[in-house]
């Protein structure tokens, strides 16, 4: 895989660091939020984890680009999408840049990278504070230290506007940077955003803390892919983001916010074209509260209710209605 690490600006080839293997106490799952910095449960948990990653990011086209930030609250591993220099100084459209979900790490966007990054450059960071290649040092506590953190990650890639797609918690991290920095922010798309326009339902919270407590990693993987739901992905696919969004929830403490919903005021002074993606029968967020609320609040807002029975977005339509979106928003097609 070809690495770049960029400090202060200033490009230099160079050998990613990798996070640290965290305390040497016992293994497994932790699932508070919060205050402080990720960190693997131990070198075991680390190594599991990794492996999980590098099957998932197999399913990447083609051999990824990493690029290594060094940012105030870490250092900071995005991949690029095309990987080859000449290709993506070709493509001039406005970036985008893909914010995973919890656990899920940027492999979640390996089945949509090729089909968004058809007509643009893609980015996809990791979640500095989830595990990965990162390194977190300082705490981000708040939806401001994420913004800030996202800022200085556009600072990095001298993007200086880009379009956000944000999945889950990504989509809470594109709303702060949208209501923070609008002036960076082309457009936004929210799928099945965490929180952002309607509860989080009971049942998903206490189920995956229960899941989670006991321990059972058969259950946990019965949990969390009934929880994903049918994407539309290979099986073989499907079972790797899986198991690494198992390892994930088992191997690694993290410390990130817990996400909010937005106010009226934060929906409502949104001054981007927003594209909102919902699963009618999510096990996460009711959808039809979440369509009425950001139908009535967002001024420039497109709102798609897909069929299914996850939190997992159908590959199909991710890869057909976000890059229309984009180009719709940027004059095209």
């Amino acid at each position: 895989m070809a690495r770049t690490e960029v400090d202060g600006g200033a490009r230099r080839a160079g050998t990613a660091r990798e996070p640290g293997g965290g305390d040497s106490g016992s293994e497994g799952c932790d699932v508070r939020m919060g205050t402080g910095t990720g960190a693997f449960s131990g070198e075991a948990a680390r190594a599991r984890f990794m492996a999980a990653y590098d099957r998932a990011l197999g399913r990447w086209p083609g051999e990824p680009e990493a690029v290594d930030l060094a940012t105030s609250y870490g250092d900071s591993r995005v991949y690029r999408y095309p990987a080859d220099a000449d290709a993506a100084t070709d493509r001039e459209a406005t970036p985008a840049v893909l914010l995973p979900g919890l656990n899920a790490s940027p492999t979640v966007w390996a089945p949509h990278v090729a089909a968004l990054g058809r007509d643009r450059v893609v980015y996809a960071p990791e979640l500095l504070g989830e595990p990965g290649h990162s390194t977190q040092t300082t705490p981000l506590g708040t939806g401001d230290a994420l913004a800030a953190w996202l800022d200085e990650v556009l600072d990095g890639l001298r993007v200086e506007r880009a379009h956000l797609v944000g999945l889950s918690y990504g989509g809470w991290i594109a709303c702060q940077q949208a209501t923070r920095s609008p002036e960076r922010v082309a457009s936004l798309t929210l799928a099945e955003p965490a929180g952002v326009l309607a509860p989080l339902r009971p049942t998903f919270l206490l189920g995956t803390v229960a899941v989670m407590v006991c321990g059972v990693r058969g259950l946990q993987r019965r949990w969390f892919g009934r929880l994903i739901g049918e994407t539309g992905e290979r099986p073989e696919d499907f079972e790797a983001q899986l198991n690494l969004t198992v390892e994930s929830l088992r191997s690694f403490r993290s410390r990130l916010p817990t996400p909010r919903r937005a106010t009226e005021a934060e929906l409502g002074g949104l001054t981007v074209p927003v594209l909102v993606l919902l699963v009618r029968g999510s096990r996460s967020t009711d959808a039809r509260r979440a369509a009425e609320r950001a139908r009535h609040l967002v001024p420039d807002v497109r709102i798609k209710v897909l069929e299914g029975t996850g939190h997992g977005l159908p590959e199909g339509d991710v890869n057909r209605l976000v890059p229309a979106f984009l180009g719709e928003v940027e004059g095209v097609g």
